[in-house]
């Protein structure tokens, strides 16, 4: 692993825990963090992103975001004064640990970087609407990202539901507003040629 990806990942880690840590702790929030956590993941180790997607932190703190695709800038504005108030707070006490303070520092530019160049900026207004229901499966038969693209379409045609495939570890995640049948999602699955495995 170069040194680039072993920085990705430490900082995954850190940013992991001090999620971790606010999805039980009121005073600190946990999206910003776990949202650094997605991004040095998937620049650093397929294996422990996919396995951090698939984890509860994830999908309950994160999933709604991924499904809005971008935050407009009045949101990125207060979560970054959220993040950096409670960082300076960190910062003053650890004022005889001169390795955490640089640990904070670096944790903070990552946070005000991701923010401003890595996210979307949306207008207010045109947010994209957010799924209250999801469900994952897995799909056989898939040879190419060509066909994850061919099942996503499927999906979409059927009206009030969208899916993001992946063809790497051939998993499916179907979005709607309200519940979809097992039946329904596989049905669409077989007609677009390929067969889906509910996990």
């Amino acid at each position: 692993m170069n040194i680039r990806k072993m920085i990705y990942l430490i900082v995954g880690c850190i940013s992991l825990a001090l999620g971790a840590l606010g999805a039980i702790m009121p005073f600190l929030p946990a999206f910003p963090f776990l949202l650094l956590a997605t991004c040095c993941f998937a620049k650093s180790s397929d294996r422990l992103h996919q396995w951090f997607t698939q984890t509860k932190l994830y999908q309950n703190n994160l999933e709604s975001y991924v499904q809005g695709k971008g935050m407009s800038w009045k949101t990125k504005i207060r979560v970054m004064v959220i993040v950096t108030l409670l960082m300076a707070v960190g910062f003053v006490m650890m004022s005889r640990v001169p390795i955490g303070r640089i640990v904070l520092a670096g944790v903070w530019l990552f946070h005000m970087i991701y923010f401003v160049f890595g996210i979307k900026t949306l207008k207010e207004g045109t947010q994209e609407p957010l799924y209250a229901w999801s469900r994952k499966l897995v799909i056989e038969g898939m040879q190419c990202e060509h066909c994850a693209k061919r099942l996503e379409t499927a999906f979409h045609q059927n009206g009030q539901i969208k899916a993001e495939v992946n063809f790497k570890n051939k998993m499916a995640t179907i979005y709607a507003q309200d519940r979809i049948k097992d039946e329904v999602i596989l049905q669409i699955v077989q007609q677009a040629g390929f067969v889906g495995q509910m996990s």
